[in-house]
């Protein structure tokens, strides 16, 4: 009999998000900041609450990873957590 280590499956949350222009659904792991179809930019969360960006690279981490927005972040009807 082998002794196997049950390792435990890291949970990741992935946003689901509805363009508002399209309504196209897109998945993915952080903020996505454009609609894949219609090319529609998009803010992250809570943009006027964050320092705002000088330029192109500092814009791109103002976008959250789902591990680090809460659902209250989410405007409800274009993003869920899943």
């Amino acid at each position: 009999m082998k002794n196997e280590k049950l390792v435990p499956k890291k949970t990741s949350q992935t946003i689901i998000k509805k363009c508002h222009c399209c309504g196209a659904l897109m998945e993915s792991e952080r903020e996505v900041e454009r609609c894949t179809k219609c090319r529609k930019a998009f803010l992250p969360s809570h943009y006027f609450n964050k320092v705002h960006a000088k330029n192109s690279d500092e814009y791109r981490q103002l976008f959250d990873f789902a591990q680090d927005l809460h659902e209250d972040d989410l405007v409800k009807g274009l993003c869920v957590l899943w």
